[in-house]
């Protein structure tokens, strides 16, 4: 059972009892010049965990002022349903002589088998951080840079006739599954939108043919004309909450289109 780190308080209200939910600390307010420049979460890049995946990425802040940097601390990362991660203690450098700009940098550790994360904490996430000065001077903020954290997705099971007749219908289908850290494994990741692409035999250029839907059991399946040789793959470019998938490529070999008896 998750727990949540807030307390509860009983506002009365005329014919009523609302529960609200506060913090359970008293935040911290901003003091002095100390400014934030910039945060950076894994160089920018959206980070997809596995079911049974542990990745560790960077955080990277920028901050400035008048005295100097002291610290960057404490700081965390939080995202929906109260989730939470550390990050590892930071190393600050100045980037100037003045000594007024710092790049402060640490490291989150994300496992999806620590039973720290669960499916629906999947999203965007943000960085909470207390910047302090040499003079004493500090600035907080709780949302102070966002990023994603996503479950992965997969393409399996892609299937499609290695030959074909000219003009013949074919079908060319496949299975998407999306990860669950709950119980690190995969499930079926129904009504979500496939899309079947086709690369020429001697070119590098993907154009789409035609998209789909997959049913309850992830499973998706098109009929398309077969007109000349090439490549088939299946791509779903995710949501906020799943990353992308690509299938297996799956080759087919079309026979020439017959010659016009009339010619």
């Amino acid at each position: 059972m998750r727990k949540s780190a807030v307390a509860m308080c009983a506002v009365a209200a005329i014919g009523a009892v609302a529960i609200v939910l506060v913090p359970s600390t008293v935040p911290e307010t901003s003091q002095g010049d100390t400014a934030l420049v910039s945060v950076v979460v894994n160089g920018g890049r959206t980070i997809e965990l596995g079911p049974t995946e542990t990745r560790t990425f960077p955080v990277e802040v920028t901050a400035t002022d008048r005295s100097g940097i002291r610290a960057v601390d404490p700081i965390g990362v939080w995202g929906p349903n109260y989730a939470t991660l550390k990050v590892g203690p930071m190393s600050c450098v100045p980037l100037d002589a003045t000594g007024t700009v710092s790049r402060c940098t640490g490291e989150v550790t994300a496992s999806a088998t620590s039973r720290v994360l669960f499916d629906d904490q999947a999203g965007t996430w943000f960085v909470d951080l207390r910047i302090q000065a040499n003079d004493g001077d500090r600035y907080v903020s709780k949302s102070a840079g966002g990023f994603s954290l996503k479950r992965t997705a997969r393409i399996d099971q892609a299937s499609a006739p290695a030959t074909a007749a000219f003009g013949q219908s074919i079908q060319v289908q496949a299975r998407l599954q999306r990860t669950m850290w709950d119980e690190n494994g995969y499930i079926p990741q129904s009504g979500t939108t496939v899309y079947l692409q086709f690369r020429p035999t001697g070119s590098d250029t993907w154009s789409t043919l035609t998209a789909a839907n997959t049913n309850a059991e992830g499973q998706v399946s098109v009929q398309v004309p077969a007109l000349r040789p090439g490549t088939y793959q299946w791509f779903t470019p995710g949501d906020k909450w799943t990353g992308s998938a690509t299938s297996a490529e799956l080759a087919i070999t079309v026979d020439p289109e017959p010659a016009n008896p009339g010619q």
